[in-house]
């Protein structure tokens, strides 16, 4: 799991991305995790190598709201090494879908060229991981949010 500390808190593997004059308004961590039964499998056949393979296979991002865009980075290690860059415009979204449990948020962005689909653990490397994640979610699915006067993002009540 990358840890935001060790590279200049979670907004910084972004800057390098950034349009001029664009803010970024929320930041989560997210993972997309083999099939359920691809997990079992390969741990029930041997449990340290299946744990390996598993972890070989979980795929770690870094999703950005911005004021324009919501960007996905792919991210490897502790220093946060960006494999891929996913970005999708505010104004032209695809089709999404999102959900909010006990334990995790889930995004899908359903576009045909750029695919996305993470899972945003409540607890997360960032106290404010889940607040982050639910507000990327709501700018995905067209809710309205607030910011609270901590700065932390929240649904606007219905």
């Amino acid at each position: 799991m990358a840890r935001f500390d060790s590279i200049g808190g979670p907004a910084a593997p972004f800057t390098s991305y950034l349009q001029p004059g664009e803010q970024i308004r929320n930041v989560a961590y997210g993972v997309k995790q083999p099939h359920i039964l691809l997990i079992v499998g390969l741990v029930m056949l041997a449990i340290l190598p299946g744990l390996i393979a598993v972890a070989l296979l979980t795929r770690e991002y870094l999703v950005a709201l911005t004021d324009r865009r919501i960007i996905a980075l792919r991210i490897k290690g502790r220093k946060a090494q960006v494999l891929e860059v996913l970005e999708y415009p505010l104004g032209s979204l695809p089709q999404a879908r999102t959900s909010t449990g006990a334990i995790f948020t889930h995004i899908r962005i359903m576009d045909p060229a750029k695919p996305f689909a993470a899972k945003f653990h409540r607890a997360g490397p960032a106290p404010s991981n889940r607040e982050n994640a639910m507000a990327i979610a709501a700018a995905l699915s067209g809710e309205p949010v607030m910011v609270s006067p901590a700065g932390a993002p929240r649904l606007q009540p219905s």
